[in-house]
């Protein structure tokens, strides 16, 4: 039975890295049903190297197990056109990483409180995938392994939510790992695995334990002036005395802590319940009830700054340039359409059924197309939502007589997908539409011009 067609309507670029891109999608079903999603898109020029499509494809996979409230839900994965994209929950607000820069600017570490009560939420959360088990009982064996403030997103209503398995280690995995390869942040790796050796759930327990020191310290814990120098600061494990830093710390939150960031795993926390659960009592001892009503006045500041930011960029420029992006793309849209659905994206929904064989994808990617699949096309309209997996950028693509991409710009973001190439019989119909295109630019631009003077935003003479 074939399924639906989905269709996702990217309202704007979130960010963008050197591997992937973030977008705020808007998902369109029946009766005029809206849902607010995020879509994490590989860039087209790592379509072709199976070992970052293997880590996307296990992110989609380890994703689609889990159901926590602290964990980023995925909703779907889609293929096409040498593009991979998850669909994923949108999350409104801030990475913990920007909470922690807002602090510094404001001279002060996260509160005590709501640090512990954030701690608390990423343990659940982890506890929950490290015990998640199939539907034959059979532990996952799940290890996020790139656990960092980047990586713990905060909503504007104060709950917590742990995003960005890419590198996660399970059973299920596609692309296995290698020994001796260093895999994260080296700021956030554990001692075992800057050294390279096996890891365990306890590698993201110290993780964890650098999250919340850096949270009430305010500062970074292992950051060297270079990559080598910050791993051999992670392999000593030496961490100093938290309580030197800030003052109003308790001993035995530092001892907690101290416990959580053992060098040695064996000494370590052995579960995240078990951290989380010694935190608790050191929670609701400090003499100040917190909750997620708190957590959110952390976040608020920066959402509100980023609202500010949306709204100065609607300048004169803006205005218009925003105007002919959306013309242009409804008309590239029409030109799809008119053309039978072209440039569509075969989506597979996020079932485990449907992951059987996905480790195709990944061995059959070549620089031909990805092949035809018996499953409803699923089309997405101005781009497509990544989580960041760097941030350099990317290198620049060289134009193909079959494909082109233009740049981002404005709120918008569109894509004009490759086409197979054209005989000389379709070049009449290529030029007409080239000429109609021109056409509907040049009325797009002079109807933004006409509606700029009359509204005073060009002066009048």
């Amino acid at each position: 039975m074939a399924q639906p067609a989905q269709r996702y309507k990217v309202l704007e670029r979130i960010a963008a890295g050197g591997m992937a891109e973030v977008f705020r999608a808007e998902s369109a079903g029946l009766e005029g049903f809206k849902k607010l999603v995020a879509i994490k898109r590989v860039l087209p020029h790592l379509s072709e190297k199976k070992q970052f499509i293997g880590m996307f494809l296990d992110e989609a996979r380890v994703g689609a197990h889990l159901s926590h409230s602290n964990c980023v839900q995925v909703f779907d994965i889609g293929v096409g056109d040498n593009t991979y994209f998850i669909v994923m929950e949108f999350v409104d607000g801030s990475d913990l990483k920007g909470v922690i820069e807002h602090r510094k600017t404001i001279g002060q570490p996260v509160p005590v409180e709501e640090a512990c009560l954030i701690t608390v939420r990423i343990c659940e959360g982890l506890a929950y995938a490290h015990e998640l088990v199939d539907g034959k009982g059979q532990s996952l064996h799940i290890v996020h392994r790139d656990m960092s403030p980047p990586n713990v997103l905060l909503t504007r209503h104060g709950e917590v939510k742990i995003v960005d398995f890419g590198l996660a280690k399970a059973n299920s995995q596609l692309e296995k790992s290698e020994p001796g390869i260093i895999k994260g942040k080296f700021s956030y790796l554990s001692p075992e695995a800057a050294q390279g050796l096996p890891v365990d759930p306890r590698t993201d327990i110290f993780a964890v334990g650098i999250i919340l020191w850096e949270m009430l310290a305010g500062r970074r814990l292992f950051l060297g002036e270079s990559d080598l120098e910050t791993v051999r600061m992670v392999q000593r494990a030496e961490i100093p005395s938290l309580r030197a830093i800030n003052p109003k710390v308790p001993l035995e939150l530092e001892r907690v802590l101290a416990k959580g960031l053992a060098g040695d795993p064996a000494k370590r926390y052995q579960t995240a319940r078990e951290f989380g659960r010694d935190l608790n009592p050191i929670l609701f001892n400090l003499g100040r009830a917190v909750s997620s009503f708190d957590v959110a006045q952390l976040v608020l500041p920066i959402w509100r700054e980023r609202q500010r930011k949306k709204r100065d960029k609607v300048d004169k420029g803006a205005i218009i340039g925003s105007l002919i992006d959306e013309a242009l793309f409804e008309f590239s849209s029409l030109e799809n359409d008119n053309q039978g659905n072209k440039s569509t994206v075969g989506s597979l929904p996020v079932s485990l059924g449907s992951f059987e064989n996905v480790h195709n994808w990944g061995d059959e990617m070549s620089n031909d197309p990805p092949p035809v699949r018996d499953v409803a096309p699923m089309s997405y309209e101005l781009g497509n939502l990544a989580a960041l997996e760097d941030d350099t950028p990317p290198p620049p693509r060289q134009s193909a007589p079959n494909a082109s991409v233009r740049a981002p710009s404005g709120p918008h973001v569109a894509v004009t997908l490759s086409e197979p190439a054209l005989d000389d019989e379709a070049l009449p119909e290529l030029r007409a539409n080239k000429n109609r295109t021109i056409g509907i630019i040049v009325a797009v631009i002079a109807a933004a011009a006409a509606a700029a003077w009359f509204l005073g935003l060009v002066p009048h003479h």
